[in-house]
């Protein structure tokens, strides 16, 4: 058993056997699209953990796709995280006129950063974060990028009355298709509210892509979910998707489970 494997083991045991008592309350980056604006504090890791599905059809063409994605975050100062991220194991099944198609392998991983750099105490500013991010070519053949991708985003996110918060999340991707290099934009807006001291629910619009026809047009969604508090350490969500452009997917699911490691 890998020591990534023994890792993920123990931090589920952990949700059964840790002693409920602690003064951090865990924020996560996930389900919506849009990062938080928080990182996870000096000496705390965290991951992030999903399952997710996909589907997209065309007019003699089906495929459906499942998706591992995972997140570890690890604190190296108190507004400062390192990140790990990759939608991992993958799986792709085709149907059309000339039958079924299934492949299996990795999808690639992004290396990154996180600065959480305005944190107002009061006041109606937003609290806001950095984040900079490099897709790398290290997944299967079939699931493998083209190059290093980089990519810069920048979360800002309100706390309103009535426990409702808003964020917003631009951004930028240098990316590369067919050895042409071309800017892709990135944009999220997200809409939460507390229902509970636990239950939480979000509605968000999001455009992974926005680029040229040339380069694959512009790709985006609407999503909506909940996420639930089992204790301050550990968070369950969900969400569903639907695909409001042609090169999004038609619908998508996921449902996931995060943990902030004691220190």
């Amino acid at each position: 058993m890998s020591r990534l494997q023994t890792a993920f083991i123990t931090a589920l045991a952990s949700v059964f056997f840790a002693a409920p008592a602690v003064s951090q309350t865990i924020a996560t980056d996930r389900p919506d699209f849009v990062e938080s604006s928080s990182t996870v504090g000096r000496g705390s890791i965290q991951m992030e953990g999903a399952v997710a599905f996909e589907k997209r059809s065309a007019l003699v063409m089906e495929s459906e796709t499942f998706t591992t994605p995972f997140l570890l975050r690890v604190g190296v100062a108190n507004n400062w995280e390192l990140r790990i991220e990759s939608d991992w194991f993958t799986r792709s099944t085709t149907r059309g006129e000339v039958g079924e198609l299934t492949t299996n392998g990795v999808a690639d991983f992004a290396l990154g950063a996180k600065w959480a750099f305005f944190a107002p105490e009061t006041g109606n500013a937003p609290s806001m974060a950095v984040l900079g991010h490099a897709d790398l070519p290290t997944g299967s053949s079939d699931f493998r990028g083209d190059g290093m991708r980089p990519s810069i985003r920048i979360s800002a996110e309100w706390a309103l009355p009535g426990n409702w918060g808003i964020g917003i999340m631009p951004g930028v991707i240098y990316d590369q298709t067919g050895g042409n290099r071309f800017t892709s934009g990135i944009f999220g807006a997200v809409v939460g509210k507390g229902l509970t001291d636990s239950l939480r629910t979000f509605v968000e619009l999001a455009f992974d892509q926005m680029a040229g026809g040339q380069f694959g047009e512009t790709s985006g969604y609407i999503d909506y979910g909940i996420t639930f508090l089992l204790n301050p350490r550990w968070q369950l969500d969900a969400a569903f998707a639907l695909g409001i452009t042609d090169q999004a997917p038609d619908s998508g699911f996921t449902f996931g489970l995060s943990g902030l490691l004691p220190r």
